[in-house]
């Protein structure tokens, strides 16, 4: 054999051995980064679970604190629709200026009641923010009415 077939099968020995180890070191390297960006996917899911279940336990919360008020709120609008209705069949049986002063007050009465209905309303679709003024302005609401409704009770029973 020839010195120059022997230089060159040694130099395309290298040549390949020098392609092979870069292709190694290229898969090594594609490797190492899908691996990087399947542990950065996953810390990126781990951290929007969180931060989902950290908004979902807020929502529930303040679900959770409006369903109070409103059913507080509620239970003073029923005691006050019993006391209501109690009063008007006292006052279907009063007869003259009396029945006549008696429906004024009732009037008045049921404007009140109507402007509490709707305030209620208000604070069952009431937002984080807004809820606290919601439920003042129904309790506001319901100390109006129920001065009315004294009125109406007196004029009702002839008590003062």
């Amino acid at each position: 054999m020839n010195k120059w077939t022997v230089v060159s099968s040694l130099c395309l020995g290298l040549v390949l051995a020098a392609c092979d180890d870069g292709k190694k070191e290229q898969e090594a390297a594609v490797a190492a980064a899908a691996a990087s960006a399947s542990a950065a996917k996953a810390d990126a899911d781990k951290a929007a679970e969180a931060a989902k279940k950290a908004a979902d336990d807020a929502v529930k919360a303040f679900a959770d604190k409006k369903a109070g008020i409103v059913k507080g709120l509620q239970g003073q609008v029923d005691a006050f629709d019993r006391k209501l209705a109690y009063l008007k069949g006292k006052s279907e049986k009063l007869k003259g200026a009396a029945k006549k002063k008696a429906d004024d007050a009732l009037s008045a009465v049921e404007s009140a009641r109507k402007q509490v209905g709707d305030s209620l309303k208000e604070v069952g679709d009431a937002t984080d923010a807004n809820l606290p003024a919601l439920a003042s302005k129904v309790t506001d609401g319901l100390s109006s009415a129920q001065k009315a409704l004294d009125t109406f009770e007196a004029d009702a029973t002839g008590k003062k």
